[in-house]
């Protein structure tokens, strides 16, 4: 076997492989000869999983006897498109190093197939365990949507946008392990659909429509241009599905699936919710706003008090309520019906005008974090205003679990309250610990 450590030298991949985004972290690309001489180095195990165009497997360094993820891509058969995609996810990898990103540790390359060489989730994705558990409780979404935020904060501040964050690109780590606390730890993975932009700025917008349609954003959809906030959205879909194990809006086609998002704002009418506290649902309906800017940051939720246990915190800055109010007053006089930064496309099927009121696709992606940070998730359209509510929760214990919900998401929600009762609400409910039924 003949082993070639590979700097960019006699490779077609060399522009893509050697840029200044080595300089982070150093990645052995290694290529070699015969595809049989990677099992000189690593005895492949169990298929974890398959795709279109690539095998996982559970490998075992020979020298180290250590456990690793091997990802095995043949690229004649995936074709150019996959090959890129595969390329970008092996360059955002290298610039990443963080506790909930999946770690890359080496790759391989041979004249047909490329190996990746990842750590090993043991746990599977989190869709699987979903399944299994059909829901989870609000201590084990709160731990892993902290841990998903504190990734997508830490992308955000490299400027790289996932675009393509779902149950199945969530792999769990170490979960039932003696060393676990019984916490669901989790690592963000499959960065095919990933990029590198040059910062905020409507300059650095996207327009390509690419991920899972139940996970993307209203104007990622539409086509029209979107940023990192994308990603925000994905996080409050994960969030919801893991609370009652059904994702918010549902539709066969994209197009309805858009119009069902731009119409209604996310309910909570199923059996299920009631068992769920107004602090997590009023996190859901800030993190699911159809226009980007009134979306709440990935950075805003780590500091709520849901998330941070703080029962000392306000749950909303003092100066959202007089926000809210002005907000309220200003939809009065203009009259608004809808809250969508989609502007009006000629000849895309999927888009939708932008409704009155709403705010430009300036206004809603191109601020800076500290601007964005000070809007903190303005009300929507409805009276409702969308945080109030938002208060410290205690955690039910681990053991006790929620009925079961077989229906599918309906679309009807209680009438909001006026603003005066939901933060009277709030104060008299904060220190409350909600009983959770036993599912027999």
């Amino acid at each position: 076997m003949k082993k070639v450590h590979v700097n960019g030298l006699g490779l077609n991949m060399v522009s893509r492989w050697t840029n200044r985004d080595t300089l982070e972290r150093n990645v052995p690309l290694i290529r070699l000869e015969d595809d049989a001489d990677l099992r000189e180095i690593y005895e492949f195990g169990k298929k974890l999983g398959q795709g279109s165009f690539g095998v996982v497997y559970e490998a075992t360094h020979i020298e180290t006897q250590t456990k690793w993820a091997i990802k095995e891509v043949c690229r004649p058969v995936a074709g150019s498109s996959t090959a890129k995609m595969l390329w970008q996810e092996i360059n955002i990898l290298k610039q990443v190093n963080h506790a909930h990103i999946i770690h890359l540790q080496e790759v391989y390359h041979t004249a047909k197939i490329t190996y990746l060489v990842t750590e090993l989730c043991v746990g599977g994705e989190l869709k699987q365990l979903l399944q299994q558990k059909k829901f989870l409780t609000e201590d084990e979404t709160r731990h892993i949507i902290c841990s998903l935020a504190d990734a997508v904060v830490y992308l955000h501040k490299r400027d790289i946008v996932h675009r393509d964050l779902k149950l199945e690109n969530i792999l769990v780590t170490n979960y039932l392990n003696e060393d676990d606390d019984g916490k669901i730890n989790i690592k963000v993975t499959d960065f095919g659909l990933s990029v590198k932009t040059g910062g905020v700025g409507i300059e650095n917008m996207m327009t390509e429509v690419c991920g899972t349609p139940a996970y993307m954003a209203p104007e990622m959809m539409s086509g029209r241009g979107y940023s990192q906030w994308c990603d925000v959205w994905s996080i409050g879909v994960v969030m919801y599905m893991l609370l009652c194990g059904e994702p918010p809006f549902v539709s066969k086609t994209k197009a309805n699936l858009l119009k069902k998002i731009l119409n209604k704002e996310v309910k909570f009418t199923q059996p299920i919710w009631a068992t769920v506290s107004d602090a997590a649902k009023n996190i859901l309906t800030c993190l699911l706003k159809v226009d980007p800017a009134y979306r709440m940051s990935a950075n805003q939720l780590l500091e709520i008090p849901w998330i941070t246990g703080d029962t000392n915190v306000p749950a909303m800055p003092s100066n959202v309520l007089e926000m809210m109010r002005n907000e309220l007053e200003l939809k009065k006089k203009t009259q608004t019906v809808g809250d969508a930064s989609l502007t009006s496309s000629e000849g895309t099927p999927d888009a939708f005008p932008l409704p009155r009121g709403a705010s430009t696709e300036t206004d809603s992606h191109c601020r800076s974090p500290a601007e964005r940070d000070s809007r903190f998730c303005p009300p929507s359209t409805s009276t409702k205003p969308s945080h109030a509510g938002v208060k410290a929760y205690t955690p039910p214990s681990a053991k006790q679990h929620r009925p079961r919900d077989k229906k599918d998401v309906s679309t009807g929600q209680k009438p909001a309250s006026e603003l005066s009762k939901a933060e009277a609400q709030r104060h008299s409910t904060s220190s409350k610990s909600r009983t959770v039924p036993h599912n027999s």
